[in-house]
């Protein structure tokens, strides 16, 4: 039995399933591809499953992160990614199949791509926004309760790319169970002083605390 790795995209309709049901349909995936897979022991036997970082409901991504466990040792990488390349939904995207290299719990950081359709008014107001020294924003803990705080220092990283109508927002944040920073939390802030629309949010590529890419 050995650990398998699946980098997988997500983009298009697909962006509307949510992690619990991205869950499910890998669940069926698998089931269909006929994989080898190891499945969990008790009363209610499943094929085991684990992602590496939950996508918020309306984001696409370039980097997602799912993994299980094979029994057949002579089933191999490509093996694994003919099949699911056959049994996947459309909008999910093999990028490839690994061993794992690294531990979930090593995840840090996220890179977030942001289409965002403004005026120049706009265009201005918000990088002023995220040049600010600090930037207060609320943010519902786990025990159903808000905190607010200071997001700027979580902010390791951000440009602005102007295009036509708008701009292109790139962002790194914390990532993983410790720290958390959705975009989202960042620009529902600044919506309450200034008017655009985001009209696509990406996750791309996942890093170590050294700034190794997450494999």
């Amino acid at each position: 039995m050995r650990n398998v790795r699946l980098i997988y995209k997500k983009g298009g309709r697909a962006k509307y399933i949510s992690h619990l049901d991205m869950n499910r349909l890998m669940l069926r995936v698998i089931k269909r591809a006929g994989l080898p897979v190891w499945f969990t022991e008790g009363f209610n036997p499943h094929a085991f499953i684990a992602f590496a970082l939950p996508l918020s409901l309306g984001f696409i991504s370039e980097y997602d992160i799912c993994d299980f466990k094979i029994e057949d040792d002579n089933f191999s990488n490509q093996d694994v990614k003919e099949a699911l390349e056959k049994s996947l939904p459309e909008g999910i995207e093999v990028v490839d199949i690994i061993e794992p290299q690294m531990k979930v719990k090593e995840l840090c950081f996220a890179q977030f791509e942001l289409l965002i359709e403004c005026d120049e008014k706009a265009k201005n107001d918000l990088k002023e926004f995220l040049n600010q020294d600090e930037i207060i924003v609320e943010k519902m803990t786990k025990k159903k309760k808000f905190k607010t705080f200071d997001v700027k220092p979580k902010i390791k990283k951000f440009d602005f790319e102007e295009i036509e109508n708008g701009l292109k927002v790139s962002l790194l944040l914390p990532c993983g169970s410790e720290d958390n920073v959705n975009p989202m939390l960042i620009f529902d802030e600044a919506k309450k002083k200034i008017e655009f629309d985001v009209v696509l949010v990406k996750r791309g590529k996942l890093y170590d605390k050294n700034m190794q890419l997450f494999h």
